[in-house]
This record gives structure tokens, sequence and C-alpha cells, in this order.
């Protein structure tokens, strides 16, 4: 997917990311992740835009969800986020995710920082999500390339 996010470090050689309350770890295939938690939902999200499926990614929103997307206008609701992705997604990725932190903001409020890496494109990818219907779905959504 055009400006999905990626791995890497400054050029000082010391990581961008901070130690959050997760280690890294690259995101799996979507099996038996869920969305009843932050990190579940955002691996659910990425396994969608692995797959190619513009559909699902959309339906990892909140119903007002806004991703600010590098490189495509700012989509918000289901509508405009479901034509960001058709328009973005073609077919499967190859695209590698990894998820560096996973912070709950109070009971039903989360943050999450990713990178990935899609066509030899390093991107940093940050998540709001907000707790619904008892499970999570993410509520704000940047990504930019890494420089």
């Amino acid at each position: 997917m055009k400006g999905a996010a990626g791995p890497g470090a400054p050029a000082t050689g010391r990581s961008a990311w901070p130690t959050g309350d997760t280690m890294p770890s690259p995101v799996g295939t979507g099996a038996g992740e869920s969305e009843n938690s932050p990190r579940g939902a955002v691996q659910v999200y990425f396994a969608a835009l692995r797959s190619g499926n513009a559909e699902q990614a959309a339906a990892a929103f909140t119903p007002d969800g806004l991703a600010a997307v590098q490189g495509s206008p700012t989509a918000e609701g289901t509508q405009a986020l479901r034509k960001l992705y058709q328009e973005t997604l073609a077919g499967e990725q190859a695209g590698k995710y990894q998820i560096h932190e996973t912070r709950k903001l109070g009971d039903d409020r989360a943050f999450v920082l990713a990178t990935s890496e899609q066509d030899g494109q390093s991107y940093r990818e940050f998540f709001l999500l907000d707790k619904s219907g008892g499970g999570w779905k993410i509520t704000r959504y940047m990504s930019n390339q890494e420089v």
C-alpha cells in the first residue's frame, strides 16, 4: 500500500523508537488476532492490508475514523476510508509490519506505534484507538515516510 510505514533508524545509529510497554515484534498473518486489545486491532488492520482487502481495512476504523496517509488526501468516515483503501490496495501486499509500542490511555483509549516497509520504502505509523462495542477500533491513523 502506498504510504504504509516501515522500520529503520536515524543516521546516528540510535533507535528512533522509545521503549514502550511491549517489545517490538513483527505482525503475524492475521490468524488468531482479534480486536480485543489495541495491539490485536492493529494486527487485524495490517492483516487486511497484507491480504489487499479494502473492506476489512476500512472496517478496522470507527465510523468517524480518520486516516492521514502520505501521498493521499486525508480520509474521514467509513465511505472515505473505503475509497482510500480501494484506491491504494492492489491485491495482496508484501509489506513488513512491526509494532513497537502499545499504550493504554485510560480504559477506552490507546496509542500504538508501528513501522512498516513497502516497496523498499520505510514508514512510521501512529494509531489512536477507542474501545467500541467491546472491541478496539482505530479512530485516528497517520503514516509518513521515514527520512
